[in-house]
Parts: C-alpha cells; structure tokens; sequence
C-alpha cells in the first residue's frame, strides 16, 4: 500500500471517528437540555401524587371523570351530561368550584365513566393516586413503544428522543390534570405497529381504545375503510358495537342519541370547561382571528380546514406507493395530526398521541430527513415550554400553528411521492451518485498505476 493510500484510508478512518464524536455529544447535548429544561413539572406532579394542601389537580379534569362514576354508583348515569348535576357532584367531592368557570362537563361516552365506578367508592385523593399509578404503569409502556420505534436510529438518539419524551410538558400536564392522554398515545403507536407488521385484527383492538374520544376513532375509521383494512374492521366493529351497548345501557336511548348533538353544542361556546383558544387544532388557530367568545364561524372554518385536510389525507392514501414503509409511516403521521386538527375538543396534554408517529417517521428518513425532523421536532418541544398554559405566547397559539405547519409540510411530501417522483429530486439523486463516483474515482486515481491494475 502506498503512502497516499494510507494516507487517504487514515483521513476516512478519522472522519468517521468524528461524526460519531459529534452524534454522541449532540446527542447528550440535546439529552442534558431537556432534563435541564422540562424536569421541573415532575417535582410538582409527584407533590400532587402526595397529596401537598390544595393541589392543582383538584380543580381539574380528573374531578369530572370522579364524578361520573360516582353518578354510575348512585344509579344516575342518565344525568352525567347534565350540567347542574354533575357540577353538584363536583362541588361536593372538592370541597368547592372546579375549573376555570366553576365546574367541568364529562365530555367522554358513558362507557367509558366505568372504570371510575369503582374509583369513586374512594375518597378523590385515593382516586387520583390509584388511576396515578395506573397512567404511570402506561408511561412505562408508551416509553418501550417509542423505543422500538427508534430502533432504526442510533442508540444515543434514542436515548435523547426517550429524554425529550419524558420532559414533555403535555405529558406531564397530563399526569397532573389526571388525565387519559397516555390512552390515546398507547392506541396510535400500536395501531401503526400492527398496520405496519400486517396484524391487522390486532390494529383492530389497539384502535378501539379511541372509543374514549369517539371523535378521533371516526377519520381512522375511514382510512382503514378506504385502505382497504377489512381484517381491521373485524375486531373494531364489534368492539364498538359492544361500548354503543353498554352505553345505551347505561343512560338509556334518549340521552346516547343526544351525545353528538352535546358535544357539536358544546364547540360553540366559551363556557364551562371549553376554551377554544386554548384547543390544539383549527379551532385553536381561528380563535386568534375569529375570537374567543360564543361563535359560529369559528367551529364553521375549523370544520371546513378540518374536512379539507382530512380528504386530502384519504386521497393520498389512495395514491400511496405499495410497500414502501417511509411513505405508510409518513402517512399515518399525516392521518393523526390531521385529525388532532380538526377534533373540536383537543388540548394540550393529549398532543402527546402524535409523537410515536413522529418518532416512526423520524426512524424512516435519510440522513437529511432525519436532520430537518430532529430540528422540527426539538423546536416544537421549545415551542411548547414557551407556550405554557393557557398555550399562548405573544397572543399566538403557537404549538397549533406549529402542527398545521408540520401537516402542510407532510402533505406535500406525500403528493410529490405518491404523483411521481420530481425531476429535483431525481436530479438530487443523480448529483449524490456523481459525486460518490467522482469521490471514488479521485481516490483510485492517487493509487500507483500497478495497484490499480491489480499487479502489487
């Protein structure tokens, strides 16, 4: 081997050497930044898990989910959408006014106010940390997800993405509210990994957990519809024919035909326990022009943005290319921020249901993709600790526009892939093979004529 031979194979050695350097220590970097930055709600949810003189949480969601086992315990099921009742409830197990209007609606089906039956034999602080062990027991299980979905990416990354993960300050909004949250991000990343690995009937289960927001199960339903899905559908439809039962059950027919009807009421006013602009969707971003009162046009343009997106979403899905893995990871990430955008009831905490998909689109990419997907992602995450409830900086529902954003710009990627690859990007790729070839050709050409024969 000739010197320059050497030479050359050392400078390779020691460039590899460093990019992996520089991985590991932006990687920690990035690590130490969000445990430095988002670990302090942690020390407030564990004193509101212990019970400190006036927690937060009491005045919270949690509260209205303990009320409405305690009306499935006194035989009152029929009446958890009525207001004055459940405020009742409410002011009798806290002690006083709840929410920022004095009470909360249950805005969730009557199926699902069942597992908080038994809770609500409990006083409302045993309650609170019995379903807080069982939303950590969920933690636990969303942080593997998200680790099996990074598995692609180098372990420093993922590390760094577990980090981020869990100093999210929806998640631990989440955690403190008493919230379900964890639910929703546990049925998104098992519905994609069952979709992905072609157990479709398991997807099928997985997705049922949305049941508990039934208006997020609706867009998933049609994609699985128009996908083809059918083995998806024979899990899902009978599950959901079973939680329709139960509820009508539960509250009889007149008030499970009136749920829809209350929660389309409910989108239209600034009252007890809905603020649209501090919703993370359509309705969040039209607040800022339309305002934050009792109105009509904002749910009207949040519903027409959210209709469009979502058909555009089903159309592309038509369009997809046959296996090919990065454009399902794309487009189930486009699906679930889709219908984050137009669910009329979304707020901050339940945000955390798009990070497996991001994190599963994240693991697709190339190195460019990956590098604007890690930039994206960890400025959303600022974007957030600047957006601290009620989720607004300088007037602007930041994190809402910074996920229509991300859409858009998912959208478009999924129309230059699925009608046809652009000449810039075969361009793009001619360009990369050029400059290997050259890159190669440069090196053999320092060799020693014989070498390059094959004589030495």
């Amino acid at each position: 081997m000739s010197h320059r031979q050497s030479r050359t194979r050392d400078m390779a050695g020691w460039l590899d050497r460093h990019v992996l350097v520089s991985a590991w220590t932006c990687a920690l970097g990035l690590t130490v930044a969000f445990v430095a930055g988002g670990a302090g709600p942690w020390f407030e949810a564990i004193a509101d898990f212990f019970g400190k003189r006036h927690p937060f949480w009491v005045r919270e969601d949690f509260t209205a989910f303990y009320a409405a086992g305690k009306l499935v315990n006194e035989g009152l099921a029929s009446r958890m959408y009525d207001l004055p009742t459940i405020a009742w409830v409410e002011h009798h197990a806290a002690g006083g006014a709840v929410g920022g209007t004095g009470m909360l609606p249950y805005f969730n089906p009557p199926f699902f106010a069942l597992p908080f039956a038994p809770l609500a034999h409990l006083s409302l602080q045993q309650a609170y940390q019995v379903w807080g062990v069982v939303c950590v027991v969920l933690l636990v299980a969303n942080a593997a997800l998200l680790w099996r979905l990074a598995k692609p990416l180098a372990n420093p990354w993922r590390v760094a993405i577990l980090a981020g993960y869990l100093t999210l300050y929806p998640l631990l909004f989440g955690l403190r509210l008493g919230q379900f949250s964890l639910i929703l991000q546990l049925s998104i990343a098992l519905g994609f990994i069952c979709l992905r690995d072609g157990r479709d009937r398991l997807a099928g289960v997985s997705l049922a957990l949305l049941l508990i927001k039934p208006e997020l199960l609706i867009p998933v339903a049609v994609y699985l519809a128009v996908k083809r899905k059918r083995r998806a559908f024979e899990t899902l439809a009978p599950i959901t024919v079973a939680a329709v039962a139960i509820s009508i059950v539960m509250v009889g027919m007149d008030t499970a035909l009136g749920y829809p009807a209350y929660l389309l009421r409910s989108t239209t006013v600034n009252a007890a326990g809905v603020a649209p602009d501090l919703m993370i969707n359509w309705s969040g971003v039209a607040a800022a022009s339309f305002g934050n009162g009792d109105s009509v046009a904002r749910p009207l343009v949040a519903g027409v943005a959210g209709a469009a997106t979502l058909g555009l979403v089903l159309y592309l899905a038509l369009r997809a290319p046959q296996r090919n893995t990065r454009y399902f990871a794309m487009e189930w990430t486009a699906l679930v921020i889709a219908t984050v955008m137009a669910d009329p009831h979304f707020y901050l905490q339940d945000t955390i249901m798009v990070v497996p998909v991001a994190v599963a689109a994240l693991a697709t990419m190339d190195d460019f993709g990956r590098a604007v997907g890690g930039v994206t992602m960890t400025a959303m995450w600022g974007i957030e600790r600047l957006a601290l409830y009620p989720n607004q900086f300088m007037s602007v529902n930041l994190f809402a526009i910074g996920l229509a954003l991300c859409l858009f710009g998912t959208l478009v990627w999924m129309w230059r892939q699925a009608l046809g690859l652009p000449a810039q990007s075969r361009a793009r790729r001619r360009a990369i093979e050029r400059a290997r070839m050259a890159r190669a050709d440069g090196i053999s050409a320092k060799m020693p004529r014989n070498a390059r024969r094959g004589d030495a």
